[in-house]
Formats: structure tokens, sequence, C-alpha cells
């Protein structure tokens, strides 16, 4: 058997905010679900979270995830499983989601590292590669105007604009 060539995808992107506030859209867990999808994330090493969302294209909607470093306000590293809808297929091997915060220029430098990749479908992947830039582009900048001071306030982005549905999921989920 032929060992899979390694894939990352990369994305940057540079925000006039500080890294507080920009730590704070990443690992709030409402901010998350405003801009990423549903969650019981708590940003300390070891901490153990899902994202969830209604079953789909990608999947059964869930996404168990370990944060495995979290250096505030600098770099925060997850493990990232998309769990198979149908039960049978085996468990993915887990991917490595990685943000490093650079304060650059009055703001911040956002880079994220998303490894492991090469374990997905081409299709998957491509999919991820386009939503991790439409996510760093338009809607983390959004959630970041509801960012002051490290703090975010929910409503950035209404329920019902988001990409992804959640009538399916447990209420603590959906903020």
């Amino acid at each position: 058997m032929v060992a899979k060539k390694p894939i990352t995808i990369c994305q940057e992107r540079f925000y006039p905010h500080s890294p507080e506030d920009v730590w704070a859209a990443i690992t709030d867990p409402y901010a998350l679900a405003e801009w990423l999808e549903p969650n019981d994330h708590q940003p300390v090493a070891g901490h153990k979270f899902q994202f969830r969302c209604d079953p789909g294209l990608c999947g059964s909607g869930i996404t168990e995830c370990e944060v495995l470093e979290a250096i505030p306000p600098f770099r925060l590293v997850w493990s990232w499983v998309n769990v198979p809808s149908d039960g049978k297929r085996p468990r993915p091997k887990p991917m490595t989601i990685s943000w490093t915060l650079t304060p650059k220029d009055n703001g911040t430098l956002l880079t994220l590292e998303h490894s492991g990749a090469e374990n997905c479908k081409w299709l998957t992947r491509n999919m991820m590669r386009v939503g991790w830039g439409v996510m760093m582009k338009k809607m983390i900048s959004r959630v970041l105007a509801s960012v002051d001071a490290g703090k975010f306030r929910p409503g950035a982005i209404p329920l019902k604009n988001r990409y992804y549905t959640c009538k399916t999921i447990p209420d603590h989920f959906v903020r």
C-alpha cells in the first residue's frame, strides 16, 4: 500500500482587530456557533467537544474534536473528526486544525492550517478549502464586529442567516 501524500489546507487573513478580539471570535462558543457551527467548545487543552448541525451532504452533522493546545491569545489547536453518517464506514483518522494569531500592523494576522486532509475524499477536501476561505473572509469578519475588549456579543449572524440548519440537534448546542 502506498502512503498518501500529506495535504494541508492553509488560509491567512489580516483583521484590524487585537489578538484578544480575534481570539474571542475563534474560541467563544457563541461566536463559533455564529460563524462555524453550534458547539460545546471551551479553549482549554484536553477539552473534548463537538460541532453539531443537521445531517446533510457532508455526513452526520457531527464533528468530534479535542483542544490539543490553547495559548491565549496566540495559538489554538484542535483534533477534528467528521463522524460518518451511516455508522458502517470506519471512523476517519483525526485531522488537525491549527490557529495562529500574530500581532501585525495594529491588528492580527490569523493563520489556519488544516492538516490531515489527505484522509478525506477529493470533494470533501475541496469543500473544506473553499469553506475555510469563506469563513475567514466573510463570517469571522462579521463576528469580529460584535467583539469588544475580548468579549463577544451574540447576534452578529442571526440563526436564519447561517449556512447550516440545526432543527434536529440538542437545544444546548444551539446558540
